[in-house]
């Protein structure tokens, strides 16, 4: 799987989702869960997480979204604590996730800059640190992690809301 291009394309400009954007962020990810599962990696399942879901994270100012031509093409949802995922351990920190990007833009960089981009806002908001996870069996996004310098934290079981067992790897890079 490619990463990245030897020049990253820009990244559109990210701006707080608005409410009317709920619906083409959930239609982006249930496209990348059918994806992923096409390529053999069952992290995601479409209709997992639903419009109401991600409409509430937007009225909280989570969701982040970029955009060409009124189409969402990149998103990422961008929290101060989560203990869904990091239980008794949820430090003060920038949480990642919903790092999606539109398979038409896979290769362009735009992760690696989604990432950038959150590590800017927490360092803001005065935090030292990102943390996000992935399921781990999918080695791809673990060793892309590992490449953007997140160390393995710990391996957790999903959280229960998500009605399936899976293992999945958490993640910490200091951003200090």
């Amino acid at each position: 799987m490619m990463w990245f291009m030897s020049e990253p394309v820009p990244l559109p400009p990210l701006r707080p989702a608005q409410v009317g954007d709920a619906e083409a962020i959930a239609d982006l990810r249930d496209d990348l869960a059918r994806w992923l599962i096409d390529s053999g990696v069952h992290q995601w399942q479409p209709g997992e997480v639903t419009v109401a879901e991600i409409a509430a994270g937007v009225g909280d100012g989570q969701w982040h979204v970029a955009t060409i031509d009124h189409e969402v093409v990149a998103c990422v949802k961008l929290s101060w604590s989560d203990p869904d995922f990091w239980g008794a351990d949820n430090a003060p920190a920038g949480y990642i996730h919903g790092l999606m990007v539109h398979r038409d833009h896979a290769g362009s960089g735009w992760g690696r800059q989604i990432i950038d981009w959150c590590a800017d806002r927490a360092r803001d908001a005065g935090h030292d640190r990102l943390r996000l996870d992935t399921a781990a069996h999918n080695t791809t996004m673990v060793d892309y992690y590992r490449a953007r310098g997140f160390d393995v934290v710990r391996e957790a079981d999903l959280p229960p809301m998500y009605g399936r067992e899976m293992r999945i790897v958490l993640f910490e890079r200091v951003i200090g």
